[in-house]
């Protein structure tokens, strides 16, 4: 039996790209193998991990003629290519760099997944690198590949990321909070151990057989949340969480009417993200339940959701990702967001590199919505935004008249809330339709503030 392409070009790249090193030392060979070990995490596409082994090619010295002799398809060559091109380029050190970097995004979906396996395999390596350049990728990343995973759902790698770099360029914040996580490592061991003991002994008994696993919360997203509020590390409501994984969106509901049957929920705590998914497609329940004598002295959040819901959690929408379309499904059959329209849509719409950076940082953060029109004209607007605040915040007093509202093809009701990448289209009538109800339509100040001066 003959060897298959993957083996084929394994040993071509060991032939060729053994002697070459990187600056670490390690050989291009070893490093290409690497990256496809983490794309693997991620899919199996052949093109994508063939490129991944072989992104390095043009590293060699007769680099233009091993790729011609490569065996690879001419698609994948022009991939290879394209990443060897931006191998040298910085974004958060040369703004001019990010234009370049978000162009090669917009227009080869596929980049983006290889740049991202390859940052990640440099950051599992991080320690070899010298210091100056360790800390630039570790700002670069932090800023940038971070919040690109988050947004396109890829959250195993987004924490991973995030966690290196904050030690590297925090190490003194991130010691003191480690310091935290030590000290309480047996405690809340103990209290992760007995809700999930406690739920799943409860669901056992319906006849539900739950996967159970238990998670602490990153050492970044903690520390962004004790700097975002006055909330204590131990009062953190989701730094501890039970994740129970069920084989279907009813056994979910189920689930979640046992929790708070046999556990008190807090009440501001609860979040349904099946039946309303996040912007990158997470779709998840999340409710927290206070501390129950004799099964945990800590607040512990737990969350519910499918096999497959628990796979694209961890891993975006990966296993069915459409890499020609690079596109996420926000349900199943409502609206899809683009991201990369969106990242192109934001560089024509800003004056220069550097407001260009600014409105990135934001929309990454997840600060701003982008919405479209039926012009397709871009609008930034803060969360959270429903269809009546869009129209107050573009329109102003036209809102008055708003008559019906489409997004994304389908009429919604006035107090929808909007999403990342919606498409809005509105229909104004000739006389006024304003109705009281329009208030408890709004979420922003400005536009409740407006209505009441009309009312």
């Amino acid at each position: 039996m003959g060897l298959s392409k993957e083996h084929k070009l394994k040993r071509f790249l060991e032939d060729n790209l053994n002697e070459v090193k990187r600056r670490t030392g390690q050989a291009y060979a070893g490093h290409g193998m690497e990256v496809a070990k983490v794309l693997r995490e991620l899919t199996e596409d052949p093109k994508l991990l063939c490129c991944a082994m072989a992104h390095d090619l043009l590293m060699h010295p007769e680099g233009e003629n091993l790729l011609r002799k490569a065996p690879l398809t001419s698609e994948e060559k022009k991939i290879v290519v394209k990443m060897h091109q931006l191998r040298r380029l910085h974004i958060d050190e040369n703004v001019r760099d990010l234009d370049t970097v978000l162009n090669a995004f917009v227009h080869d979906e596929e980049i983006i997944i290889l740049r991202l396996a390859h940052r990640l395999s440099d950051i599992r390596k991080i320690e070899d690198f010298e210091p100056g350049l360790k800390k630039r990728i570790a700002r670069e990343s932090l800023f940038m590949y971070a919040p690109i995973a988050g947004r396109l759902g890829f959250n195993a790698w987004r924490k991973e990321i995030e966690d290196v770099c904050f030690r590297i360029l925090h190490p003194k914040h991130a010691l003191h909070l480690e310091s935290k996580f030590e000290k309480y490592a047996d405690f809340d061991k103990k209290c992760l151990e007995q809700t999930a003991k406690f739920i799943n002994k409860h669901l056992q008994k319906i006849g539900i057989k739950p996967e159970m696993q238990k998670r602490i919360k990153g050492l970044y997203s903690t520390y962004k949340k004790l700097l975002s509020g006055d909330q204590s590390f131990r009062d953190i409501s989701d730094r501890l969480a039970v994740r129970v994984i069920v084989d279907s969106i009813d056994d979910c509901y189920r689930v979640l009417g046992i929790v708070h049957r046999i556990m008190r929920p807090i009440p501001d705590a609860f979040r349904d993200y099946i039946g309303s998914p996040k912007d990158n497609g997470y779709r998840s329940i999340h409710t927290a339940v206070y501390p129950l004598p004799g099964v945990t002295e800590q607040i512990v959040e737990v969350q519910i959701r499918t096999h497959r819901m628990h796979q694209e959690c961890e891993y975006g929408l990966a296993a069915h990702f459409r890499y020609k379309q690079a596109k996420y499904a926000l349900t199943d059959n409502i609206a899809k967001v683009d991201i990369l329209r969106n990242f192109e849509a934001l560089r024509i719409e800003t004056s220069s590199p550097e407001k260009f950076q600014e409105v990135l940082q934001n929309y990454l953060a997840g600060k701003k919505l982008i919405i479209f029109d039926q012009n397709n004209k871009i609008y930034h607007i803060n969360k959270p935004a429903s269809v009546l605040d869009f129209t107050f915040v573009i329109y102003g007093k036209r809102c008055l008249y708003l008559k019906q509202a489409y997004v994304n093809g389908r009429e919604r009701p006035f107090e929808y809330l909007l999403h990342d990448g919606d498409t809005v289209r509105l229909v104004f009538a000739k006389t006024e339709t304003f109705h009281k109800n329009w208030l408890n339509q709004c979420q922003k100040k400005a536009s409740k503030d407006f209505l009441k001066s009309v009312r």
